[in-house]
């Protein structure tokens, strides 16, 4: 039975020889450089490849001050303009049930974003081959990794974070990391656990397609279930997704108090003791400094990531 709005998800970890936590998902260790849809993530979401691989579910937060979903779909093609195929913003309705549901279950998911023939599953890039696309997906922040609370995050909590969204084919990969001008310390109980090395500012997920498939996105607009099919073409047209929960804009000369990531995170993962609760302390370079000039606004700025749970 699918689980209704009110309830809580299980989270499969798996452990290597030392006992660390380490991430349940398939690996491959190539990333092509022309992948026929990219998608990428930033703000405030959760991801959840399912044990299986069959699926992953992005948990988007419904309730951090000033942070407002948007979803934009963008035909690419060399030498034209971007062609926006479809755009969103705002909350996502309760639309779609899961995969494998059955008469009778409700709807869990706001958006689906799936391959219609022959899926490949949820694979994480852990190079192998060099790529131009972006990193291995160890780079991004894993909460139920050893470095953060190694299997014991607990359940997420489904009126936090669904609607969701779901994907059936997608390889993720760190797309953009924090920048180095940046000292990012983490921190436990307001003592320094250790600092951190640039980390996944923004997780992107490459969509490979075979012959006469496509990316089906299905949504719910104004009570009407919607889709909007991107198939592969050979003609150089490819498609980019953003999904992006961040503030819609900050003013740093403004006197607003500067939010925390990871304190936001938590009201996702109510079963953390706040003794256990991590925060990241982001100190950025003097102002006026040659380090502080190559800075740019955004989340390789002020760190505003999307997370692991994997």
């Amino acid at each position: 039975m699918t689980p209704s709005p009110q309830t809580v998800a299980n989270i499969s970890v798996t452990s290597d020889e030392e006992g660390e936590v380490v991430m349940d998902m398939i690996t491959t260790p190539d990333l092509g450089a022309e992948p026929n849809v990219r998608i990428f993530f930033s703000g405030l979401m959760v991801l959840q490849p399912a044990p299986n691989g069959q699926s992953c579910e992005v948990f988007v937060h419904r309730s951090a001050p000033n942070h407002q979903l948007s979803i934009e779909v963008r035909q690419k093609q060399a030498g034209k303009p971007d062609l926006i195929k479809m755009r969103h913003v705002g909350p996502l309705p309760y639309a779609l049930q899961t995969l494998g549901a059955v008469e009778g279950d409700p709807p869990i998911h706001g958006m689906s974003i799936r391959v219609d023939k022959n899926p490949q599953g949820i694979k994480a890039f852990k190079p192998g081959n060099a790529s131009t696309e972006g990193e291995g997906l160890d780079q991004a922040v894993n909460m139920q990794g050893g470095d953060y609370h190694g299997g014991n995050i607990g359940e997420v909590d489904m009126l936090e974070g669904r609607p969701s969204i779901l994907l059936n084919d997608v390889v993720l990969y760190t797309a953009d990391k924090t920048r180095p001008e940046l000292t990012i310390n983490l921190k436990k109980n307001n003592q320094q656990v250790k600092e951190l090395q640039p980390f996944a500012s923004l997780i992107g997920g490459n969509i490979y397609l075979n012959e006469g498939s496509s990316v089906v996105v299905t949504w719910q607009v104004q009570g009407v279930i919607e889709q909007l099919k991107l198939p592969k073409r050979n003609d150089g047209v490819s498609y980019e997704i953003y999904i992006v929960n961040d503030p819609l804009y900050e003013n740093e000369t403004l006197p607003i108090p500067v939010h925390d990531e990871f304190k936001e995170y938590y009201k996702l993962f109510p079963q953390v003791p706040q003794q256990e609760q991590f925060r990241m302390e982001v100190i950025p370079p003097a102002p006026g400094s040659p380090a502080a000039a190559a800075l740019q606004r955004g989340s390789t700025r002020i760190p505003c990531m999307s997370v692991l749970i994997a």
